[in-house]
Parts: C-alpha cells; structure tokens; sequence
C-alpha cells in the first residue's frame, strides 16, 4: 500500500518518457514548454527564499541517512531478536524503496523528459549541413576579435587579475534579462524568473571532482563552485540556468550560454561567456587544424592569454584519482541520458557556433549600412 502512490507516480513519468519518444515537437511545446516552465518557476522562486543550497544540504543529510541506516543494520543484528530484525529492514526497505520512487519521479519530470526534446538546432532551424575547417577557422577568429574587445573592457589589478565589475546577484538579474531577451529574438522558451542560483559551500570539494556548478532537480536550483577564478563565475551561471530552463543537454546549455553574451550589456558576463566558448572553439582548431590554432593563439588579447593561464592553473591543483572519477561518473550519466558521447557532447557546442555564425555573418553582409565602428575599452 505504502508504495502504490509513488509507484503510480513513476508509471505517469514513464509515460510522459514514451510520448517524448513518440511525439517529441508536441511534448516540447506542452510539456518543457509550458508545463515544466510554469511548475519550476514556482519551485524556483519557493527555493530562493532560503538562503543556502538546499541542494548542498540535502546531498549532505542523505550520506548521513545512508551511513546512519548502515549502522543501525549492523547493530540491530546483535542486540534484538531475529523476527523484530527482521521487521525493522523490512520497514526501513519499504521506506528506502518509497524514497527512491519518489526521487526518481522527480528527476523524470523535472530534468530527464528534456533530454528527449527536440534538438535545438531544429527548434531554431539551423540547416543541416557539414561543417568544413574553413567555417570554424572563420568563426573562430571572428570569436577572437569578439572576446579581445570584451577583455578590453574588464577591469585589472595591477597584477593583471580581473576585479568584477558586478556582485553575485547582479549577474543573476543580468543573466535572467539576457535569457529573457534572448526568448523574444529566437521564440525560444528560455525567458521566465528562475531566481534559485546558489554558491555551494563546500565548493574547493567541486574543485577535486572537477566540477564547476550543477543543476539540482529535485530542488530546481543551479548550484555553482564560488572557489573559481572570478571571470568564469557568470559564465558557469548562465550554463547552469540553460538547465533550470529545461536545456538538460550539455552541448545546448553551452551555446545558451554563448548566445547570453550576445544578449547582455554586463561586460563581465558578455566576455565570462565568450571566454567559456573559447575553450571549446580552442579544442576544435587544435584537432582540425594544428597550424591555425597557433595563429589562433597569438592572436588573442594579452588579458585573454592571462585569463586562459590563470584557469589552467587552478583546475591543473585538482588533477587526481578523484577527480577523473567525477569525469567518469558524470560521462556514464551522461550516456544513461541519450548523450552517447558523454563528456564530448560538452564540445559539440561549436558545431552550433558555426552554424549560428554561418547564418549572423550572412545577414551582416546583407546589411552593411547597418554596421558601426566600436571603440576599444578603457583600462
């Protein structure tokens, strides 16, 4: 009995999971168009009343309930009779196994069914066409002419370190406008207040896992690492909330972020945005075309080149056992979840990159007379 509602629970996810694999176009515009937008908002906006990551709490309070059980097993094994043993698992199995229902549910409906949607690329009718090494060579040096002007804006210590221009919160309000504007320019459901955002506390621990932020489902909130270097704070930000908003794909919530940059007059989040795309654009040329990524590299601003340093050379003190690991773990969740490439599908962004660029360079040579001359930024 105590299982038939969570139970009755799962078969409704399971089968919302079937019509997403039947009729995905009408369950994107009903389900991770509306339904799920107007149940995590709600959620979202409950959520960011409290004033921690409720997510961190709850990770932590489920690794003492799990040791706490074990104990308990252990201990009840020599102190009480078989038969009332054997009913305190019993009851604490059922109880186990509701939790785990419940939990799985959740997950479904808030984060899982939106790996099913339809692919971005199709929602924003980019055509399907195979990229050649002169797009990205193309696009990548429009990118780097980009990000340099924005770097040129940033402002330095005198040690060349970037001081944030904005607080945590005004990057939160900042972002939200951008995903806001960016729904009225693409038709894209990206708009809506999702103020959950939380720094996690035990955020040098995301350090050793190699992880940078994370969406939360079950409470909805976009948690990210506060230890990082300061220029790829709102970048992470804006990642994290592509996935509140129901974009579970990596190389989706990558190019989300990429497009905020496009979408924002904060400098620090436009060139945190554009930074967090280099990497990726890097990684392509460096594979497709070793001479060009030299070229690539001796083009980038000195403050870019700084930045790029700077990061290395946080991320390369967590390089361990643990931390690959973490990689692992998040590449075999990412394949249980139809992203067969895994981690690699982070990467894929740039295939998105190309074809938006493709499609922005050619409306700018239809309007010339539209162009205008931006300076370069202040010190």
């Amino acid at each position: 009995m105590k299982l038939r509602v969570p139970l009755l629970v799962l078969a409704i996810s399971l089968v919302f999971l079937i019509l997403f694999r039947l009729f995905p176009s009408f369950m994107d515009k009903v389900y991770s168009g509306f339904l799920y937008v107007l149940i995590a908002q709600g959620v979202s906006s409950i959520i960011a009343l409290i004033p921690f990551s409720l997510a961190e709490v709850l990770l932590f309070l489920l690794v003492f309930f799990l040791f706490f059980q074990l104990v308990r097993g252990i201990v009840v094994l020599f102190v009480l009779p078989f038969s009332q043993v054997k009913e305190i698992w019993k009851k604490n199995l059922v109880f186990t196994t509701s939790l785990l229902l419940w939990a799985t549910s959740a997950y479904m409906l808030t984060c899982g069914l939106h790996y099913h949607r339809l692919p971005l690329e199709d929602r924003l009718d980019y055509p399907q066409q195979q990229a050649t090494t002169e797009d990205l060579t193309n696009m990548a040096g429009a990118l780097v002419r980009e990000i340099n002007l924005a770097a040129s804006y940033t402002r330095r210590d005198t040690q060349g370190d970037m001081i944030p221009d904005h607080t945590f919160d005004r990057y939160k309000k900042d972002i939200a406008l951008a995903y806001d504007s960016l729904a009225v320019t693409t038709g894209l459901r990206t708009g809506g207040r999702y103020p959950a955002t939380k720094t996690v506390l035990a955020s040098r621990g995301m350090s050793y896992a190699y992880v940078s932020g994370f969406f939360f489902p079950w409470t909805i909130e976009a948690n990210v690492n506060k230890d990082v270097p300061v220029f790829t704070l709102p970048a992470i930000m804006a990642h994290e909330q592509a996935h509140v908003r129901g974009f579970m794909r990596e190389n989706e919530a990558n190019f989300l972020a990429y497009l905020v940059a496009r979408h924002t007059g904060n400098g620090d989040l436009k060139y945190s945005c554009l930074l967090h795309s280099l990497h990726y654009v890097l990684n392509a040329i460096h594979s497709a075309s070793p001479e060009s990524y030299t070229s690539l590299l001796e083009s980038l601003s000195a403050r870019v080149l700084y930045d790029l340093h700077k990061e290395y050379e946080y991320w390369d003190k967590f390089r361990s056992t643990f931390g690959v690991m973490s990689q692992r773990v998040n590449d075999a969740y990412l394949k249980a979840n139809a992203q067969p490439e895994g981690v690699a599908s982070y990467g894929k962004v740039v295939d998105l990159m190309i074809a938006d660029f493709k499609i922005h360079e050619k409306q700018v040579q239809q309007n010339p007379e539209s162009s205008v001359c931006i300076g370069e930024g202040t010190l």
